[in-house]
């Protein structure tokens, strides 16, 4: 078994200190909404269900889920420096945020879900949820 030791940076993540900073200043001057309601352009669907909408309340997250996210991540073998720039955590919060569930009252939100989605709502999903972070000053 190999374990991936490499640090994920803004820089390894695609992005320069100078854009971590402009970013961390727009999260701050933004309002801090807890919820975020994401409506896609086109309804995305996945192996059979549509999905018009989804809801994010990532103001129920609690210091247990951040710790559970870790977990899951380290368990991959992944490291975590800084949570708010690292992609597969902030899918971590958007999968135990979202408040949308199925008939049965599973979350329909997981990371396969989210890595099957057109780009750009991926992107915006996770730009809500590091904004929601840099407000709150992790």
């Amino acid at each position: 078994m190999s374990v991936n030791t490499e640090k994920n940076t803004p820089a390894a993540e695609g992005g320069s200190a100078v854009e971590a900073v402009a970013l961390e200043s727009e999260a701050r001057a933004e309002r801090d909404d807890s919820v975020y309601t994401h409506t896609f352009k086109h309804p995305f669907s996945y192996q059979g269900v549509t999905i018009e909408k989804l809801t994010f309340d990532w103001g129920k997250l609690t210091g247990e889920d951040h710790l559970a996210i870790e977990n899951e991540l380290l368990l991959r073998g992944k490291t975590l420096v800084t949570p708010e720039f690292t992609g597969e955590f902030l899918c971590g919060m958007a999968t135990r945020a979202c408040t949308d569930r199925n008939g049965d009252g599973f979350r329909i939100l997981n990371m396969e879900v989210l890595k099957a989605m057109p780009m750009r709502d991926f992107q915006t999903i996770c730009k809500r949820a590091r904004a929601f972070l840099l407000r709150a000053g992790s």
